[in-house]
């Protein structure tokens, strides 16, 4: 009989706590004070710095790259163009400056295609060409060019574009993506 009342006892403890966890909310909201400011890319967690080459540029706050940029020293700077059958190279087109308190691993990809005929390769302070070309969303060869960063230090991006004898002509205008992630 004291066995029946303990069991008895044990699986109505179970019951009233299903009743219990049943009863309990299932979201919440909480408000909470922040604080955060938008920033321009240079001075920014993540930013991004011209490199030595007229290519690069801030316009309202955003690294732009142009590789249609002559080597003209007077105004008007002039656009020119990538010709068939060419390698071009520039080195430290771009820097990244991790402006955080953390160490990040960072990425860099291409987010649009690039014309048929023309790839897009990316090392970072001296590294390994990487291929970032996307052909329909995908990446060619391997992962985006991966590198950690300490706070408070930069990495220098050298870009190479190849043009290949068959590449369509025309205009392009892919996205360059620096993603980050603090470790």
């Amino acid at each position: 009989m004291k066995m029946k009342k303990s069991l008895l006892m044990v699986v109505l403890m179970l019951a009233m706590s299903s009743l219990m966890a049943a009863m309990s909310y299932s979201s919440a909201t909480v408000t909470s004070a922040m604080t955060g400011s938008v920033k321009s890319t240079t001075e920014s967690l993540l930013a991004l710095n011209v490199g030595k080459h007229k290519a690069t540029s801030i316009d309202a706050g955003v690294l732009k790259i142009d590789f249609n940029k002559g080597n003209v020293t007077t105004m008007p700077v002039s656009t020119y163009g990538l010709q068939k059958h060419s390698e071009y190279v520039w080195d430290e087109l771009f820097s990244v400056k991790n402006n955080s308190e953390n160490k990040i691993d960072a990425t860099i990809k291409l987010e649009n295609n690039l014309p048929t005929g023309v790839q897009m390769f990316a090392k970072v302070d001296g590294g390994s060409w990487t291929e970032i070309t996307n052909t329909n969303g995908l990446v060619i060869a391997g992962i985006p060019v991966a590198f950690k960063t300490l706070a408070l230090h930069e990495k220098k991006v050298d870009i190479k574009v190849v043009v290949s004898p068959n590449a369509s002509l025309g205009n392009f205008n892919p996205n360059l993506v620096v993603a980050a992630e603090a470790k």
